[in-house]
């Protein structure tokens, strides 16, 4: 049988078998994250965060139009899906033409045999991606991390194809090509573009190298070079001790120090070698070049083409346009030129630029799209200078290079006493915890879904990690040029991705998925590790009789070991086809609202699904969603004010164009604010009937209040202390969203409502705690104030909202009735940061339980209430808190239901005694696991184990006068039974 074909039919399985586990596994509808946002911009040609998608969002909106009836949400997945598995399938070619380059026999001069072995090999290394668990979970959601994979995976592949066929006429048509999908790239994730430099040093040794004697020599000492550089770096990054962030001036100035004296060193270093550097054979050129083609790339083309273009041509569209065509044409003309005279590295390099600037072109649709004021339009980057602000992404601000902490925001300051200095801070944190660990998340194996952490090596045993290591080490043996090419490349698209981005602590996720690129390359040498073993084998001259055999056993073990171990592991966490949360956390957020609302929203996943059900699915479009962290920003303030997607009604403001534009954080001390309450909103409403309650859930009685016990009270004016929410420090202010907060609230005058989604921090509502009234996960601004929070809720809605929950019955406009698809299901995967979320629907439950236990006193409906949370929401399949637990344990015997107080209290107590064997001197917590134990014990009668945790804490705490009293009120308690 022809070796190709063979190699075709397991590249096409490989293909297959992704994909089919992509199609099963895949998102339903609207992912979290950033997911919902690129759905709804791609279906709707938008424009999302910066630096923008625009191929993707093309690619998005064709998927989203395929005539097949499927959820739109759906369809755009299957980019990620389809990317994902052709990926793997370049992945799969890409180790088989290193393993026959490296082992320097080509596939037509092979036994068949050893083909078989190759390919097998490459299917592993191939399969070993496909099931990790960064790979998996991009492949199966719409997010751009796939699609740039399969990108770069296509520039790799076709580098290795023209590297083949090099010396053949027309080979320069795979540097077009390659060119163009950089070009592409751009328009995805730039990503992508860090396989330049690994590209153009391939080409190099291929064209220009003569001496591998002097190019290995020149390589030992770009390591030394390399090494004495980071040495530096860690003396200067351990002089950084400061325990406050540095000043944007600070570390401006430390990044031009190293700057020169990295330099300099490199100027000194260079000099001295000059003679075994600086000629043609040497690895520094390869090396330059391929850091210039990065910089042509990005940021040349990406920011300062559109530059010049917003300088000559002054926000002028025609110009703008012409003057670009002109460039480009006389690019094109240059190459022509270059051919004539000869300079056919010039022609080349010209036409590489052409098809570059061909591919970012998709980047017209942002500024076309901008300017037809669509819903979704952030930064607003309607003419060039608003366009270079989008690619610059100045909304983010400024990061240093150097400086490793720098962060100045709250949630960063722990960082500054954590870590003894900057160097420290780089090892443990941005080194080990952020890329190092990910590494091994992938091929060790994971603890669990919850952030920070950590390996597992019981997971996948260590053996994907292990024969990564020893791909490395055989390629290097065999082909050290390629195996420096792709160690490269690894390292641009991991450690050296790693440093430019300068991640602070705390992240709001993981961040494994930045670097998906870098297991790219080390699941081929995993490919290659197995190949390798196998050859290991061959040359032991004692097992040549047993060689086959051994071979195949090899093959299979690994087969098994590695992409069958890993799609066993990961399978159940990575499985989405049956997860709904996403979407029914935005639909039950959009229907925990009035019609008309201001919906106030803290991050991503409380905002971008959202977005997706207005803009895709028609769902709640008279709800203006006001994104917390975009009101820091004037061109999003302006939007609100100034138009009016779908028809919904304006947000109003006091503030002028002029000053939003101007808006920025401002010192602030606490001010008392008070606003008037217009005597029509201080109806008695406390009779509501069940046709009224009908009418809230029609939406057509937004209006209500019921408070038999007078827990709260109407005003006629609401008032509040607004206190400063950051600290540079001794100066205090507030940042812009507070600003745009306050003004949004002085100016609605109570013609519409407003509301605070509850994933909102507590200093997000400037101080208005004491009026926000739960209906759902939302708090509603009342003219009503209360110093309980965990009863203020408006029960009639409350009730609609728990009780109502019918999974079949949607609305496009306002009806309570949360839905909870799956959450009961065993099947479905939820995973931390999921099932975090889902604790809101409890404490919802839980409030509304407290409101009839304190204010109705209506014990049956507590019980029904906290039932209802357990049938919706089991335990056993979605964890409560241990400390939640408890409580809802009491409650449960506040209104006499023993039977389920004693239930859960059996839960608790062993949980409780886990706790004191894993940290017995938690004595000062409020939920101390000994605290639990007395309570429980005490009212279930067991004084006898209440002794026994008595004796615990006398060996802990001996002589404590704490101790003694709890042990003759035991005894006493014991001694009346």
């Amino acid at each position: 049988m022809n070796s190709k074909y063979i190699n075709y039919a397991i590249g096409t399985l490989v293909f297959l078998v992704s994909l089919i586990v992509g199609l099963q596994t895949v998102q339903p509808s609207v992912p979290f994250w950033d997911c919902g946002e690129f759905i709804a911009s791609a279906y709707g040609m938008q424009v999302p965060h910066p630096p923008g998608t625009p191929f993707f969002l093309i690619l998005g909106r064709i998927f989203a139009m395929l005539p097949i009836d499927l959820n739109i949400g759906l369809k755009v997945n299957m980019i990620s899906v389809v990317s994902s598995a052709f990926a793997i399938l370049f992945l799969y070619l890409i180790v088989v033409k290193l393993i026959n380059n490296a082992r320097k026999i080509s596939q037509n001069e092979n036994s068949l045999f050893e083909n078989i072995l190759t390919f097998i090999s490459a299917a592993i290394g191939a399969l070993s991606l496909s099931f990790s668990d960064t790979f998996w979970f991009n492949a199966v959601e719409a997010e751009v991390y796939a699609l740039a994979t399969f990108l770069m995976a296509f520039a790799v592949y076709l580098v290795l194809v023209w590297f083949e066929k090099a010396e053949e006429e027309g080979s320069d048509r795979y540097i077009y090509f390659i060119a163009y999908l950089m070009g592409l790239s751009t328009g995805v994730h730039l990503m992508s573009l860090l396989a330049i430099p690994s590209i153009i040093m391939l080409i190099y040794f291929k064209k220009y190298i003569t001496d591998e004697k002097i190019l290995k020599q020149s390589g030992y000492f770009l390591l030394i070079h390399s090494v004495l550089l980071l040495g530096i770096a860690i003396a200067l990054w351990t002089t950084f001790t400061n325990t406050v962030a540095p000043s944007l001036d600070e570390y401006r100035a430390t990044d031009k120090r190293f700057i020169f004296i990295f330099l300099g060193i490199s100027v000194v270093f260079i000099g001295v070698f000059f003679k075994k550097l600086f000629n043609k054979n040497s690895i520094y050129f390869p090396i330059v070049f391929g850091g210039l083609g990065l910089v042509l790339v990005y940021p040349i083309i990406v920011k300062y083409v559109p530059n010049v273009l917003q300088a000559v041509g002054t926000d002028n569209s025609f110009i703008d346009i012409f003057i670009f065509t002109l460039f480009f044409v006389a690019t094109i003309g240059g190459s022509f030129w270059a051919k004539k005279k000869g300079l056919e590295l010039v022609r080349v390099l010209l036409l590489s630029f052409a098809f570059v600037l061909i591919g970012f072109t998709t980047y017209t649709m942002i500024i076309i799209r901008a300017n037809q004021n669509t819903p979704i339009n952030l930064n607003n980057p309607k003419t060039f200078n608003g366009f270079m602000s989008y690619l610059n992404r100045e909304q983010y601000g400024e990061a240093p290079v150097f400086r490793r902490r720098y962060s100045a925001e709250p949630m960063h300051q722990e960082m500054y006493t954590k870590y003894s200095s900057d160097f420290d801070f780089f090892v443990n944190y941005q080194f080990q915890h952020m890329v190092t660990r990910y590494l091994l998340f992938n091929y060790i194996g994971r603890e669990s879904t919850e952030q920070d952490t950590g390996i597992d090596f019981n997971q996948l045993w260590g053996i994907p990690f292990l024969l990564g290591l020893l791909g490395i080490y055989w390629h290097f043996r065999k082909d050290w040029k390629m195996a420096s090419v792709f160690m490269l490349l690894f390292m641009m698209l991991g450690y050296i991705m790693a440093i430019y981005f300068n991640s602070q602590e705390p992240q709001p996720r993981e961040r494994d998925y930045f670097y998906v690129g870098a297991y790219f390359v080390f699941s081929i040498w995993v490919g290659l590790g197995v190949r390798g073993l196998i050859e290991m084998i061959q040359d032991v001259k004692q097992l040549s009789k047993s060689y086959k055999v051994l071979a195949i056993s090899t093959a299979i073990a690994a087969f098994i070991l590695v992409p069958v171990n890993m799609f066993i592991k990961n399978y159940p966490s990575h499985d989405r086809s049956n997860n709904y949360l996403p979407w029914d956390y935005a639909y039950n957020l959009l229907q925990s609202v009035a019609p008309n609302a201001i919906l106030f929203t803290n991050g991503d996943n409380d905002t971008f699904p959202l977005w997706y059900l207005q803009d895709v699915e028609g769902i709640r479009r008279d709800v203006r969603i006001a994104n917390l962290s975009l009101l820091n920003t004037p061109w999003y303030i302006d939007q609100l004010k100034n138009q009016s997607p779908y028809g919904a009604m304006k947000v109003k403001f006091a503030l002028t164009d002029d000053e939003i534009a101007q808006l920025s954080p401002s010192r602030w001390e606490e001010i008392t604010v008070s606003i008037d309450v217009p005597k029509e909103l201080n109806l008695d409403s406390n009779s509501l009937n069940d046709a009224k309650i009908e009418k809230i859930k029609s939406g057509n009685e937004i209006k209500t209040s019921k408070n038999t016990n007078s827990v709260w009270e109407k005003v006629d004016k609401i008032v509040w202390k607004m206190k400063p929410t950051l600290n540079y420090g001794t100066i205090q202010a507030v940042r812009a969203q507070d600003i745009a907060v306050l003004d949004i609230v002085k100016s609605f005058n109570w013609e519409r409502p407003i509301y605070f989604s509850v994933t909102c921090a507590d200093d997000a509502r400037i101080g208005m705690d004491n009026y926000m009234k739960m209906e759902g996960l939302a708090y509603r601004l009342v003219p009503e104030r209360s110093e309980n929070d965990l009863i203020f809720i408006d029960e009639p809605i409350m009730k609609a909202q728990l009780f109502d929950s019918n999974p079949e019955e949607y609305s496009a406009n306002y009806r309570p009735g949360l839905k909870f698809r799956g959450l009961s299901d065993e099947s479905v995967f939820f995973n931390s940061s999921e099932m975090r979320l889902v604790q809101n629907y409890r404490n919802s439950f839980i409030r509304l339980a407290l409101y009839y236990l304190y204010v109705e006193k209506n014990n049956e409906m507590v019980t029904k209430t906290l039932d209802k949370m357990e049938h919706y929401i089991p335990r056993k399949r979605i964890e409560l808190d241990y400390r939640l637990l408890f409580d809802v344990a009491g409650i449960y015997r506040q209104v006499g239901n023993y039977n389920k107080y004693n239930e859960i209290s059996k839960e608790i107590e062993k949980l409780a005694w886990k706790m004191i064997e894993t940290n017995p001197n938690n004595l000062t917590n409020t939920y101390n696991p000994y605290r639990l134990l007395f309570e429980i014990y005490e009212n279930t009668n067991q004084y006898e184990k209440a002794l026994k945790v008595v004796d615990k804490l006398e060996k802990l705490i001996p002589g404590d006068q704490t101790v003694d009293g709890l042990r003759k009120k035991f005894t006493a308690l014991k001694n009346n039974e």
